[in-house]
């Protein structure tokens, strides 16, 4: 391991494991019941480890910087969706007022404007057809969820996540369903699986596309 990419490793851990302590303390604005206190070190431990593989795959680059405040978003998403079936408006306002200055000051090759506003203007109206041609079967956080994540992650890369997304979904359901834990007309929140896909394609995207398409 290279020099650089330790200080990535150890420069990425600390700031998701803030990042993570403090979006589980904001969180207590969208719960019904107080956070455990075993809960905000899972999430600061989770967002941790998420952002030290970021800056230990991509230490220290723009695209490090750039995706550091979406893996946050995403994994406190889900830390919300899991206990309230919710994924604030807050929080998605906040990852969109983000984007911007992410846009303008980290830039990398590959991610262009038209990419970024082109995935999350995909995402948002597939995932609002969802939302309108099957009821209850997809929230309005989620759809606004993955208007975040198309900003961030770019129109190729968005589609990746969202794949990904569908796919866990799809399999921890068939588990559940055959070992009886819901039942067919059980919900289970999605916005945890977006979140899985999302992150899953921020560290490894690249690689999957080169497994795939070699």
């Amino acid at each position: 391991m290279s020099g650089k990419a330790l200080l990535g490793l150890l420069l990425g851990a600390a700031l998701g494991a803030a990042l993570g302590y403090l979006g589980a303390r904001l969180s207590a604005r969208w719960l019904t019941r107080p956070v455990p206190a075993w809960l905000t070190w899972s999430l600061a431990a989770a967002t941790g480890t998420a952002a030290g593989l970021l800056g230990l795959l991509h230490p220290l680059t723009p695209y490090f910087w750039h995706q550091l405040l979406l893996l946050a978003i995403l994994l406190l998403a889900a830390f919300v969706d899991v206990q309230e079936r919710i994924i604030p408006n807050e929080l998605v306002l906040f990852g969109l007022a983000a984007w911007l200055p992410a846009m303008l000051l980290f830039p990398y090759d590959g991610k262009s404007w038209l990419s970024a506003l082109g995935g999350g203007a995909a995402a948002f109206a597939f995932f609002y057809l969802l939302a309108v041609l099957v009821p209850g079967g997809m929230g309005m956080g989620d759809v606004k969820l993955v208007l975040v994540m198309g900003l961030f992650l770019g129109a190729g890369w968005v589609a990746m996540a969202l794949m990904l997304s569908f796919i866990l979904g799809g399999l921890v359901s068939g588990v559940l369903l055959a070992t009886r834990r819901i039942g067919r007309r059980g919900h289970i929140p999605f916005g945890p699986f977006l979140a899985l896909g999302g992150l899953i394609t921020v560290l490894w995207g690249s690689q999957i596309w080169n497994w795939y398409a070699g």
